[in-house]
């Protein structure tokens, strides 16, 4: 969606194309799809009915502060993506003029997809 949602906004500046409907209804599809990340990653992080918990185990104590420190600031990024995309669709919404319109969902997206890119990367380093 993000993807499809920030080229559809670069050609629409590009080949100053109006704001059609399908547009519209990609930023609402890529609002939607981060509702539903944010609903099952708070599933997935209760685990419920998993019986997997964090135990502590003395030689593993290093692995300890990153499983607590990754949920957390994954969570936080996602939530100020989540944030930044909503402020952008409201925004867009609000604008009258197209370029404007592709303007800002072309940045308040970017910012979103850049803040979800950098807390998924921060599984691997």
């Amino acid at each position: 969606m993000a993807v499809t949602l920030i080229y559809r906004s670069v050609r629409g500046i590009k080949n100053h194309l109006p704001y059609a409907k399908t547009d519209k209804y990609v930023a609402i599809a890529f609002i939607v799809a981060l509702y539903l990340q944010l609903i099952l990653g708070l599933i997935m992080f209760t685990n419920l009915g998993s019986g997997f918990d964090f135990q502590y185990i003395p030689d593993e104590s290093n692995n300890m502060v990153a499983k607590r420190l990754w949920p957390v600031e994954h969570i936080v990024l996602m939530l100020f993506a989540l944030f930044i995309a909503n402020l952008g669709l409201i925004s867009s919404f609000l604008t009258e003029k197209s370029q404007s319109r592709f303007k800002k969902v072309l940045i308040y997206y970017s910012i979103a997809v850049v803040l979800i890119a950098i807390s998924l990367l921060s599984i691997y380093a």
